[in-house]
């Protein structure tokens, strides 16, 4: 879209001017959001350096696996500007994820791409945001596509706070959400934080601990990729050691175990009229899909993350299972 480059590939433009009303423009930003039907909103400003030290020792301990961008991008993680020169502000949002029971894929990934839709809705928040912003105003919407520890994003705009697993949880919300958010050149005022942030908001619990089928969360907060089945089913691209295939219990992609157990996600929110989508694929037609049918199928969808290698594999693994 138009508007900021990275450093490393295109131009800088210089900042915008400052709105007269920094927090009428936050404001008006959130209300946008929410009319989109993001289930939160917020805005966040400058550094958040504790999720960079944890980012950090995530990463020098090797729990990123094969995940090798995470290392190559790790210092524009550091802050706005090292994503977009001259940024001021993130407007951070969470989308809810449509009910789903027990199957073979992630709830996130069962229906419609949420790139494309997050995006899609960011642009209007952002078109909205316009009409109120000062010209020569500049903006980038981020949903997956850059360098960004965008939760602990989310819990500086005030979204919610980090689990024990890892995930955000959107307080009467649940952690079942996808985040996306819209870097600007603008001063807007952060919003106040709801909730701390901190892990300590799940008391004593540890359903998400004991519930892991690989034990891959080594402590609160603390996640080794490389055990973890949603690593292992769409971002590992290596053949799998026997060890790590007799983990998969038939997952073709992604795993909700931790987040199914979690007491912040019980309680229906969803009406009961919403379709849901197919919660699970078939194994025997995945291990034919070449990469043109692959791309017709899953146009549109985040399995896409698999490639169609990748999901060949997980079928002939969930088949080996079944045959065994």
């Amino acid at each position: 879209m138009p508007g900021f480059r990275s450093r490393r590939t295109g131009p800088r433009f210089p900042p915008a001017p400052l709105p007269d009303d920094p927090v009428d423009l936050s404001r008006r930003a959130v209300r946008a959001a929410l009319d989109q039907g993001f289930v939160a909103a917020g805005v966040v400003t400058g550094p958040v350096a504790r999720a960079w030290d944890g980012f950090r020792a995530f990463l020098d301990g090797g729990l990123h696996g094969e995940m090798q961008y995470l290392e190559r991008d790790a210092e524009a993680r550091r802050s706005l500007e090292s994503i977009l020169p001259f940024a001021k502000a993130a407007i951070c949002v969470a989308r809810e994820v449509p009910p789903g029971g027990a199957g073979n894929v992630a709830r996130y990934a069962r229906g419609e791409d949420y790139h494309g839709a997050v995006r899609r809705e960011l642009k209007a928040v952002v078109a909205s945001l316009r009409r109120a912003a000062p010209a020569g105003a500049h903006f980038r919407v981020c949903v997956d596509t850059a360098p960004v520890l965008e939760r602990e994003w989310a819990v500086g705009a005030g979204l919610g706070f980090v689990g024990k697993n890892g995930m955000l949880i959107v307080p009467g919300v649940g952690s079942h959400v996808v985040l996306g958010e819209v870097l600007t050149d603008l001063a807007l005022a952060p919003t106040a934080s709801v909730v701390d942030g901190t892990w300590e908001k799940c008391g004593g619990c540890t359903a998400c601990l004991d519930s892991c089928p690989t034990s891959a969360i080594l402590a609160p907060r603390v996640v080794d990729a490389r055990r973890c089945l949603s690593y292992l089913t769409i971002e590992k691209r290596s053949t799998f050691t026997p060890e790590e295939e007799s983990w998969l219990e038939g997952r073709l992609f992604g795993c909700d175990d931790c987040q199914d157990v979690c007491p912040y996600n019980s309680g229906p929110r969803w009406r009961e009229d919403v379709l849901e989508p197919p919660a699970s694929l078939d194994p025997v037609e995945l291990t034919s899909l070449d990469g043109p049918a692959f791309e017709a199928r899953f146009a549109r969808s985040a399995v896409r993350r698999a490639t169609p290698d990748g999901l060949r594999r997980n079928a002939r693994a969930a088949l080996a299972r079944t045959a065994g």
